[in-house]
């Protein structure tokens, strides 16, 4: 890049100060202007270190300071020009934008087509046209506390990585375990929930004609369901206590209510706990009456 003096500034500051249009320049004339003062600059700040008090500083400051207000006139005297020009432009003239460097063309025509939508927006009504944002699919969409509560379990799982082992199977009572009393009924599930595996009731021995069953009351045992649903070894159940936003989770999308009691998947009921979003609800085990 040719290196600019200060007499080729105060050359272009003539120049435009005398003509009412604006006067052609080199295309790199603000990247040459910025080398310059730079240059200028370095040179002020070497002879004030070697003298403050000699002439030799004196003067590169002087001539750093001249040579920044005549950057300034020059750029206002353009600037005012290319504003006016946009103006016509923007009435339907003809402007020819050749004279201008690279920065002042981007500068023309923003200007101007922002002062051509003013015009229709001000003068005949029409309304400027905006593009509506498109609004994400909830189908590739995560939450981010979902999305935190993954990035966490890869981050500080102890385990080491290994072969996935399929769950334990869950043990079921002694063969010779007396008659069973009415067991106690979890809350009803969120039909929103997958259907999850049943696990059935395991066969009883047959009561003894001189034994009678434990009495149950009517209600409960008109309302104690045959085959009682259990969380996976592989979900969370918990209690919903605020109504919430869809959840995208593996699969399908959960819609969680106020008092909704469902399974979810181990990383959704971290991040909901975590937030006091919801709260783990304990099953007791079932209860035995002995004769």
């Amino acid at each position: 890049m040719e290196l600019l003096t200060f007499e080729d500034l105060t050359e272009v500051y003539r120049r435009e100060q005398r003509s009412k249009n604006i006067t052609e320049v080199r295309r790199d004339f603000y990247a040459a202007v910025r080398e310059c003062h730079e240059r200028l600059r370095r040179e002020s700040e070497r002879e004030f270190a070697v003298d403050q008090f000699s002439t030799r500083s004196k003067l590169a400051s002087n001539q750093l300071m001249k040579f920044q207000e005549k950057a300034a006139q020059v750029f206002e005297f353009r600037m005012e020009k290319i504003l006016a020009m946009a103006l016509r432009a923007a009435g339907g003239n003809k402007i020819d934008p050749g004279k201008l460097t690279v920065e002042e063309r981007e500068l023309f025509d923003k200007v101007s087509s922002l002062l051509k939508d003013r015009h229709a927006v001000l003068l005949q009504g029409s309304r400027p046209r905006t593009a509506e944002p498109e609004e994400p699919s909830l189908d590739l969409m995560t939450p981010p506390m979902v999305a935190e509560a993954e990035r966490e379990d890869e981050m500080f799982d102890p385990s080491p990585a290994g072969p996935e082992l399929p769950p334990a199977a869950m043990p079921g009572p002694p063969a010779d375990l007396p008659a069973i009393s009415t067991p106690l009924v979890p809350p009803p599930l969120s039909e929103t929930v997958l259907a999850s595996p049943q696990i059935s009731a395991p066969d009883l021995p047959p009561i003894p004609v001189n034994e009678a069953p434990a009495a149950a009351p009517p209600a409960a045992a008109a309302s104690a369901p045959a085959d009682r649903p259990a969380a996976p070894p592989d979900h969370v159940v918990l209690r919903i206590l605020e109504d919430m936003p869809p959840i995208a989770g593996p699969g399908r999308n959960y819609r969680l209510n106020k008092e909704d009691v469902v399974c979810l998947p181990p990383n959704i009921a971290k991040a909901l706990l975590a937030r006091k979003k919801a709260v783990k609800v304990q099953l007791d085990p079932l209860k035995t009456v002995t004769n």
